[in-house]
């Protein structure tokens, strides 16, 4: 892959992370705050799907190391 086009990619996956980290954090903060307000199935709610969120999240910081060190294979 081109130079480039690796940055390009590389930065793509970054800001996709990025987001899906942001909003993750804003689904635990809001988790965080039902169970204090005593909220159970709130807060499990909200949640939910968060393990298949930060799964992607990994899986763009992979793509994002694999592509940096392809491109700095010999």
């Amino acid at each position: 892959m081109k130079p480039d086009l690796t940055k390009k990619a590389i930065a793509a996956n970054s800001e996709d992370m990025r987001q899906m980290l942001m909003d993750a954090v804003v689904r635990a903060s809001e988790a965080f705050q039902a169970i204090q307000a005593g909220e159970q199935n709130q807060a499990i709610g909200a949640m939910l799907d968060l393990d298949r969120d930060l799964e992607d999240a990994l899986a763009l910081y992979r793509a994002a190391v694999s592509l940096h060190r392809a491109g700095r294979a010999p």
